[in-house]
């Protein structure tokens, strides 16, 4: 995919993202933390301070953290997410920025949150190590001091993610998911193939995946320290059978 870049997934899904992954969506509920607990934890964590979401969306997250009283700013590199965002009741209390996450804000002021928050896989939209590694150098920056980098993610099992599956049954629909992985480079390439009685439909996607071990390291690598892991938003113990991960560097200070 030679000309996937950090806007594609936006530009390719805003239209289906909030019917698949919103609350009550058809992928929402074994996948997603839902909403208002992620924005609860959140918001315990920051402590009415502010918070930046990257890869805000159509805000899922963003939107319910506002709720809370919060100052939230919410950047994406898709302007179409964004338009749908903006369109959304309580929307006008957001900061909304287009950009890359990869150097997320380079104009903010250092120590301008009090949480950056990367929610349900977004961090692998970041394709190569040296995008993520500039996206946690750059989060570390933005942190106040005793601030947090907040990450939600699958924990990587390639065995799972290779192939073909089904993702969804429905009478007038089928939704599958074909992909392929390069273990040298932790990259997925795949396609979400969607067959209707409408027609059919293809939803690309590139991410690189990394292992809770390796966010570690580059959470250090920027300063930070893990706070806390768990298994999801709910503070479900962490262990080896965890199928992904909720976790929490905090910077110094």
């Amino acid at each position: 995919m030679d000309d996937y870049g950090p806007e594609t997934y936006g530009e390719t899904y805003a239209d289906v993202y909030d019917d698949w992954y919103g609350e009550g969506g058809r992928m929402a509920l074994s996948q997603v933390g839902a909403p208002d607990e992620v924005a609860d934890g959140i918001a315990g964590l920051a402590d009415g301070g502010p918070v930046l979401e990257l890869g805000v969306g159509t805000g899922r997250l963003a939107l319910p953290l506002a709720d809370r009283g919060l100052a939230v700013t919410g950047l994406d590199a898709s302007p179409a997410m964004l338009e749908i965002l903006r369109t959304k009741p309580g929307a006008d209390r957001l900061t909304v920025v287009e950009g890359d996450m990869a150097d997320p804000l380079p104009d903010a002021a250092d120590g301008s949150f009090a949480v950056v928050l990367v929610g349900f896989n977004t961090f692998f939209n970041l394709t190569t190590a040296e995008s993520q590694a500039s996206c946690v150098a750059a989060v570390a920056r933005l942190l106040r001091p005793g601030g947090r980098f907040v990450v939600e993610a699958f924990v990587p099992a390639p065995e799972a993610h290779d192939g073909m599956s089904v993702r969804a049954i429905e009478v007038d629909r089928v939704l599958l998911d074909v992909a392929a992985i390069d273990p040298d480079t932790q990259v997925i390439t795949g396609q979400r193939i969607e067959i209707s009685e409408s027609g059919n439909r293809l939803f690309p996607y590139l991410l690189r995946y990394a292992t809770p071990a390796q966010f570690d390291d580059l959470a250090a690598g920027a300063g930070l320290a893990l706070e806390y892991r768990w298994a999801d938003w709910s503070g479900t113990a962490f262990d080896e059978a965890s199928a992904s991960h909720v976790s929490a560097w905090r910077k110094p200070g």
